[in-house]
């Protein structure tokens, strides 16, 4: 069975002197000397307070150059438009949220893609983006979160939408789309201002999306102060993670990956939206291990403990549990695990 590692913890300040004990029980074999490292991480959008701060990274870095490997941080370009679109105003947030302050090199992978061979139902190949496939290992640093896509976000999410190009996030992405309730919609426009695509009019007096041309990034569902776009599933929800699934087997297919899950700042929606949001779960502390669909099932059950509910599924309306059993399905990993507390 496969061992997951946990670190209880409520506050901040014991998660920063005890998450370097996590790291070395759970990784006690690390990357070898010279291999390039790429700690695939989210910089969070700028507005956004809820993701992993820096810090909490500096003591995991260290022991992984210590072993003699060169590490750097990296992260994708979003589809929305924001301080992620593009690779300037990326590092431009990343270095203004202290990740520069951790003293490695900060890559955003923008430099094209490799079709990776995975040959399932969704996907025959993967286009995962080249600065991550050309990592001799990847350290998954994730933050565990609610999201409207997938119902909760954690290792599997970060592997696929987080190491997919543009063109891979579109693919995910062509089973969600948008939809406007016009009895709803008080024609403020918002919505058309974060479009990536300037898929969105408003002739008739309220919005209307261009479902030909939207590429099912959501960021409009957010931004909508009356609740009067939502999202729409062509082919249900779980298609969705389906598509995730896949993709992440084929960003650590012939890789060495470790996989870190901080659930703390549990919030309703994932850190690519600028909005200030509070917890739906207070702090339960850190998980990890070396098989990433144990580490979010031991995160999805602990969170489910603390909760006292299925909290997603309360939020969101479907089974995020999906991404889960078809992981496993395609052999990303195993739901079966032994917890062991730290």
């Amino acid at each position: 069975m496969t061992k997951v590692y946990f670190l209880g913890a409520k506050e901040e300040k014991e998660i920063l002197t005890r998450i370097g004990t996590l790291f070395e029980k759970a990784f006690p074999s690390l990357p070898n000397p010279g291999d390039k490292v790429a700690i695939k991480v989210h910089f969070g959008e700028s507005g956004n307070i809820s993701f992993v701060k820096p810090k909490f990274y500096k003591e995991i870095i260290e022991k992984i150059k210590a072993a003699g490997a060169e590490p750097f941080l990296t992260d994708t370009n979003a589809l929305y438009k924001g301080s992620r679109h593009n690779s300037v105003d990326h590092l431009k947030t990343a270095t203004e949220h202290g990740f520069a302050e951790l003293g490695i090199p900060i890559k955003i992978a923008d430099s094209g893609y490799v079709d990776v061979e995975i040959n399932k139902s969704f996907f025959k190949k993967v286009r995962i983006e080249k600065v991550i496939h050309d990592a001799d290992s990847i350290v998954f640093l994730n933050h565990f979160k609610g999201h409207m896509g997938s119902g909760f976000a954690a290792a599997i999410k970060n592997m696929s939408m987080g190491c997919a190009s543009r063109a891979g996030k579109q693919q995910m992405h062509t089973s969600t789309k948008p939809r406007v309730n016009s009895k709803k919609c008080i024609n403020c426009k918002k919505c058309g201002k974060v479009c990536p695509e300037n898929c969105i009019s408003y002739d008739n007096g309220y919005a209307q999306i261009d479902i030909v041309k939207c590429v099912g990034c959501d960021e409009c569902v957010v931004e909508c102060p009356t609740g009067a776009i939502a999202m729409m599933f062509s082919t249900g929800p779980a298609d969705l993670q389906k598509k995730m699934a896949e993709y992440a087997l084929g960003a650590v297919k012939g890789k060495k990956a470790y996989y870190v899950n901080f659930l703390i700042n549990i919030t309703h929606y994932c850190d690519c939206f600028n909005t200030k949001m509070k917890p739906v779960i207070e702090n339960i502390g850190v998980v990890a291990g070396l098989d990433p669909v144990a580490v979010d099932q031991a995160s999805f059950d602990l969170a489910k403990e603390r909760a006292g509910k299925d909290i997603f599924l309360e939020l969101h309306g479907f089974d995020s549990t999906v991404q889960l059993e078809y992981a496993e399905q395609i052999g990303l990993g195993s739901r079966k695990y032994e917890l062991i507390r730290i």
